[in-house]
């Protein structure tokens, strides 16, 4: 539900004007990921939202400063209930975000974010299970 839903968001999203779509990816970023409190389905549905709005290339590169912190943060998810921790369909929205990303943003844009979110990536990439 939440694919479909972040999906609809795309599709709506690239209908609109530049300045509506960044009204868009600021109230997603304000509502779903702006604390880890959130929970878990909050993250999960505002990564795959931002993930659509960037493969879709609604997102300008200005914002993807913006955007690193909050991806950095759904990369490293993970919240322990009891004797598990849940959080790996976060980390694999999260994943989905920089896929996204890294085809729609020039490589000098993406340079800067390269630097903190490739080691968590690779970090995620390789201990997750």
């Amino acid at each position: 539900v939440r694919w479909s839903a972040a999906k609809g968001v795309g599709r709506l999203a690239a209908k609109l004007q530049t300045e509506f779509v960044d009204q868009i990816l600021d109230s997603i970023l304000e509502r779903n990921l702006s604390d880890v409190s959130t929970g878990e389905d909050a993250w999960h549905g505002g990564c795959l939202a931002v993930a659509e709005l960037a493969r879709r290339e609604l997102i300008e590169s200005s914002r993807v400063d913006d955007l690193v912190p909050v991806v950095r943060i759904g990369l490293e998810y993970d919240i322990r209930r009891g004797y598990t921790s849940v959080g790996t369909n976060v980390r694999d929205a999260a994943a989905y975000v920089c896929w996204a990303l890294a085809r729609t943003q020039s490589r000098d844009k993406m340079a800067s974010a390269l630097q903190t979110l490739a080691p968590v990536l690779m970090t995620t990439a390789c201990y997750d299970t």
